[in-house]
């Protein structure tokens, strides 16, 4: 037991937007499960639609994924771990029985749970997570650059799925946090050329200063004929598509070469329209991408932790100050926001 009864959490309590800053029970770890006292967890993309309301999730609901502690207490029979370790925790709660899981994709999981999307998670001073979905936190890794692999790993949870990009060239639509992780994870898979299409330029001056060989401006080009112009009228043999805007989806589709592979990375909350035509006529590879698997998530904490990967954090706020968090995130005047639920000093 804590030496307290109660913690302090960001709670998502109606639907609608808003949540509220709470004092709820200190979870206690079911078998199997360890309590971890959160030191710092990222606010993902997807998070601002459950605080918005604009995705379901059961109610009442601590949301937030991208989480890093240490173990502050073990559920009956874990073995391997000890309190006090550093660690990072992945999202995906697979059965392990399905038929998926027993195919090696435990993201198609038919019982899967995502920690802080369909159970309680780490916006909050402790939470409880199975002890299979540890992953020991690298020295050279602070808790809070510990927070980048999970957008890191769903990003090459995707990559991986296209196969070989040596020789490519890459265009990718979006220039958040998880298109700069396409990026330089793009370049480190072999991509050969990367062009980069954004709205804003400070996050075009990130993607340059990350590896992209040339930005595109929407504000300045149409991204279709920009793309083609500097691919000799073919377009990008790859494109990713990591802007979950409905608007963006038919551009990626028509900026892509024939016979080129699409990767949705973003995550779409309403419908988009495109042109389903150009999947046939150009015999377009398309690829859509869920969260990553437990090797997945290992390797991407290792390329941070040996410097191949930079991890991306801008801000840091404490978990009093939630919402100045999501104003910055919604003004689009932050890269990457981690929250500190604990107040001391790391």
């Amino acid at each position: 037991m804590t030496a307290w009864s109660t913690m302090l959490a960001v709670v998502k309590e109606h639907y609608g937007p808003g949540f509220a800053l709470r004092h709820v029970p200190v979870p206690e770890p079911p078998p199997g499960w360890v309590r971890i006292r959160v030191r710092a967890v990222g606010i993902c993309g997807s998070d601002l639609p459950i605080f918005e309301g604009i995705r379901p999730v059961p109610l009442p609901l601590i949301p937030g994924h991208e989480t890093v502690g240490e173990v502050e207490a073990l559920g009956e029979g874990v073995e391997g771990w000890s309190v006090g370790e550093r660690v990072a925790v992945d999202m995906v709660v697979a059965c392990g029985r399905c038929r998926f899981c027993r195919m090696g994709r435990p993201t198609l999981c038919e019982r899967l749970i995502e920690l802080g999307i369909h159970t309680h998670g780490g916006f909050a001073e402790y939470m409880i997570a199975p002890a299979s979905n540890l992953h020991r936190l690298p020295d050279t890794l602070s808790f809070e650059e510990g927070t980048a692999a999970d957008p890191l790993a769903s990003v090459y949870h995707g990559l991986r799925m296209l196969g070989p990009l040596d020789g490519a060239t890459v265009a990718v639509f979006g220039a958040g946090a998880i298109g700069l992780y396409a990026i330089q994870m793009a370049r480190h898979l072999g991509a050969w050329r990367i062009l980069v299409v954004g709205r804003r330029e400070t996050p075009l001056q990130h993607a340059r200063a990350l590896g992209a060989d040339e930005t595109i401006s929407t504000q300045e080009e149409d991204p279709v004929e920009a793309i083609r112009a500097r691919t000799e009228g073919k377009g990008a043999t790859v494109v990713i598509e990591a802007t979950g805007a409905p608007e963006v989806f038919p551009k990626a589709i028509e900026a892509a070469a024939p016979g080129a592979r699409v990767l949705i990375l973003g995550v779409f909350h309403e419908p988009t329209r495109f042109d389903a035509g150009l999947l046939v006529r150009k015999e377009l590879q398309l690829w859509g991408s869920l969260c990553y698997t437990w090797d997945e998530y290992d390797y991407s904490l290792r390329l941070l932790a040996e410097g191949r990967i930079r991890p991306l954090v801008s801000h840091v706020f404490p978990l009093t100050e939630m919402e100045s968090a999501l104003a910055l995130l919604r003004r689009r005047e932050a890269l990457k926001v981690v929250i500190r639920p604990v107040s001391e000093s790391f």
